[in-house]
């Protein structure tokens, strides 16, 4: 089996190694990124360095990336997310696989590598607006507290006075119940009580009356 491989590789272009082997290296780390963003191990986000050798015929070449810091960021600048360690792998499979679906198509090696390149790009847009979209759509369905403002609760552990304890209220906002601590300027607020959220106190209190 290796010596087939072996005499397959040797049989390929210059060009065709280079793409075969961007494609297969980027596809083994994207399958890996994902595996471990599903178990929750990360995003493939911590100091990481690839080092591809290979032989294309007329000398060698190596390729050598390395990616520090974290996902979003460049260096401490926090600016240009699109230079990521996941787009970089994003941009090597679209420049892979894209060169090698249309090596058939163009015989010009330049228009190849031209090609393989804008497939790499898109690659990283389609991804890129992929992941907003997503985000996105996380946002638009957490809860938000201050929307609690305004909102009639009730009282589900009685709330002593004069702000002296917290008690717990069910209060109805982004389309699902949620159960918050709530505490009382005025008098003690037993349980069952109709009470209206004046205000929040922090990321899981509200105050009621």
């Amino acid at each position: 089996m290796f010596t087939d491989l072996s005499l397959w590789y040797s049989s390929l272009t210059p060009t065709l190694r280079l793409l075969w082997v961007c494609a297969i290296v980027s596809s083994m780390i994207f399958v890996i990124q994902n595996v471990l963003m599903l178990m929750g191990l990360g995003d493939m986000d911590s100091d990481t360095e690839f080092d591809v050798h290979t032989d294309f015929g007329d000398g060698s070449a190596d390729v050598d990336v390395q990616a520090d810091g974290h996902e979003g960021t460049l260096g401490s600048a926090g600016v240009f997310s699109l230079f990521t360690l996941r787009n970089f792998i994003n941009f090597f499979l679209g420049f892979g696989w894209g060169g090698i679906s249309l090596n058939s198509s163009i015989a010009s090696r330049g228009w190849l590598i031209v090609a393989s390149v804008a497939c790499g790009l898109f690659f990283v847009l389609v991804f890129t607006v992929m992941l907003r979209l997503v985000l996105r759509l996380e946002t638009n369905g957490a809860f938000r507290i201050k929307e609690c403002v305004g909102q009639t609760a009730s009282v589900y552990l009685r709330i002593p006075g004069q702000h002296s304890a917290a008690g717990k209220v069910h209060v109805s906002a982004g389309g699902s119940v949620h159960e918050l601590a709530a505490y009382t300027d005025g008098d003690e607020l037993p349980s069952g009580s109709r009470v209206k959220v004046i205000g929040v106190i922090d990321g899981e209190t509200l105050l009621v009356e």
